[in-house]
């Protein structure tokens, strides 16, 4: 018979690899392998942009502009691998120790506090290394097969070995940082206080996580001059310490650089001390605290509103349930915070450029990051409803729906509007007036305020559910293949949008035709009265399926 060691283990260890958002059966395991692959598909991608400018300024004769070149290419092996590692532990931030579930399943069998805290250490140990071996499995094993092509400078077990460490450490110093970070809000802060912040916590350090990866291309000139001039900012961002290593462990010359090198190793000393602390000192006051306010009340704040919005009885109710959802289920709350934070990221990226080694609003950067904004808003929030709250408290809507698929996707849009399409555009016309006189700005609001009403529009043409009722069916759906769409679309969406804006700008009498046609487009869409149908409570795919020959 498995000691309670082992069987502990192995529950902490499938904690990992299972969720309560998909159908029984619907296998999510595979959609976790697929994100692995994902991660291993995105090394690829990082390596074949990286690996041939790398080998490039090797073979070039050694000079301080190749130098820098070889450290702005570090820099972002480092990047990538904070980004991804730090991204994960985010995602997994609920789990990366015991919860209430934990606690009351397992508490009143006899086992061990050590046993517990035990297990559950080393099932997260084992799951940071599959992730960090996912993320860099790719970039280390080109960049070492690059290291025997004759004539790369420095080539060799000590290079290889540096990129290993270099790009290992940043990944987990990214994941331990994070855990870190959880553990020192568990210690010090109220079971509420902790449930009320950790989603602001977690949309912020998902901006950083993107930011540190996909900022690259803007931050990445800066870091230059920053090493230089020994700028404030260069001390705050671990990827610099990692690529500081690389300094190190080959003897470079640049002094900051190797104190940068020496900082990455004593970061994630720290990063462990924190772990051990809030582990060794809070475990016990975590779980009694926990315990204690598994019956602490919860009023989730309601969404009111306005009757001129809102008539119908369904559509109140629809509302009602949304709000009450979004205000106390974290896991929603965390699924909107990835894409917000993603959003956000994309947009400063879009937004912001470098002049003159100073970072300065791009004009023309700024039409489609208003545009990106509201598409990861819009599309979120399309994403999230489809993930159920609690199949069982379903029967309400199953009692009282009458074929009223309408009513739903009513309620469903108008809730978008007012969430996914508003703020994106109030929170862009500060910078675009920045950048543009007030009246441009102004056209540029409307201009986005019925593209983004437009999106909705496609967005929920077919939605035929309530929002958090449906058991949501992973299906087959490739990872990759969305991520490759969702970059499609959002490039397309934004950057042809804002070009359209410019040609509105040189040509007035476009903007009157533009216009009355999207305008027409909204009301046309709002006046669609399809056919009536039941609403859909289940995602799994029929036992059934016809082959549709006739």
């Amino acid at each position: 018979m498995p000691s309670p060691f082992r069987l502990l283990l192995k529950l902490f260890r499938n904690r990992f690899f299972e969720s309560d958002t998909v159908t029984p059966g619907g296998g999510f395991e595979t959609s976790i392998y697929q994100v692995l692959g994902t991660l291993i598909t995105i090394g690829l991608v990082v390596s074949y942009l990286a690996i041939p400018q790398f080998l490039a300024l090797s073979l070039r004769p050694v000079t301080a502009g190749t130098e820098w070149g070889l450290r702005l290419v570090r820099l972002a092996f480092c990047a990538y691998s904070f980004g991804a590692a730090g991204f994960a532990a985010v995602f997994y931030w609920d789990t990366l120790f015991p919860d209430r579930r934990d606690f009351l399943t397992l508490t009143p069998f006899p086992i061990r506090l050590r046993e517990l805290a035990g297990a559950k250490i080393l099932a997260l140990l084992s799951f940071l290394l599959l992730m960090i071996a996912a993320i860099n499995v790719a970039p280390d094993l080109l960049f070492g097969l690059a290291m025997f092509i004759p004539g790369v400078r420095g080539a060799g077990v000590l290079m290889a070995s540096t990129q290993v460490a270099a790009t290992w450490g940043a990944s987990l110093f990214g994941f331990l940082g994070v855990t870190a970070i959880e553990g020192v809000l568990l210690t010090f802060t109220s079971v509420r206080s902790f449930r009320r912040i950790s989603p602001w916590v977690q949309m912020l350090a998902m901006s950083v996580m993107v930011l540190s990866f996909v900022g690259f291309p803007f931050y990445g000139p800066l870091f230059v001059s920053a090493v230089v001039q020994r700028e404030v900012w260069i001390f705050l961002f671990p990827p610099a310490w990692f690529s500081g290593l690389y300094e190190l462990m080959l003897g470079g010359r640049n002094g900051l650089l190797v104190s940068l090198g020496v900082w990455s190793i004593g970061a994630i000393a720290i990063s462990i001390m924190g772990i051990g602390l809030t582990w060794g000192l809070g475990f016990r006051r975590h779980l009694r605290r926990t315990l204690e306010s598994a019956d602490t009340p919860h009023r989730p704040r309601m969404w009111k509103a306005p009757r001129w919005l809102v008539r119908a009885p369904e559509e109140r109710a629809i509302f009602g349930f949304v709000g009450k959802t979004l205000g106390r289920s974290q896991k929603h709350q965390f699924f909107l915070a990835a894409y917000l934070s993603a959003g956000i990221s994309v947009a400063a990226f879009f937004a912001a450029a470098v002049r003159g080694g100073q970072l300065a609003l791009s004009a023309d950067g700024a039409r489609a990051a208003a545009f990106a904004l509201g598409f990861f808003f819009i599309s979120g929030f399309r994403v999230v409803f489809q993930f159920p709250a609690e199949l069982n408290a379903n029967w309400i809507f199953r009692m009282t729906e009458a074929r009223w698929t309408e009513v739903s996707r009513n309620a469903t849009r108008k809730i978008a509007l007012a969430i996914g399409v508003l703020p994106p555009v109030l929170l862009m016309l500060p910078l675009e007036i920045a950048a543009w006189k007030w009246p441009v700005a102004l056209e540029h609001a409307a201009v986005q305020g019925i593209a983004a009403a437009l999106l909705v529009e496609a967005m929920f043409w077919n939605f035929d559910k309530v929002p958090f009722t449906c058991s949501y069916f992973p299906g087959r759906k490739s990872v990759a293949l969305l991520i490759v769409l969702y970059v499609y679309g959002l490039t397309g969406y934004s950057f042809n949008l804002a070009d359209g804006e410019r040609l509105m700008e040189q040509h007035g009498q476009l903007a009157l035709l533009v216009f009355p046609l999207g305008l027409a487009g909204l009301i046309g869409a709002w006046r669609r009265r399809p056919r009536d149908e039941a609403v859909r409570f289940d995602g799994r795919e029929p036992e059934v399926q016809t082959l549709d020959l006739y």
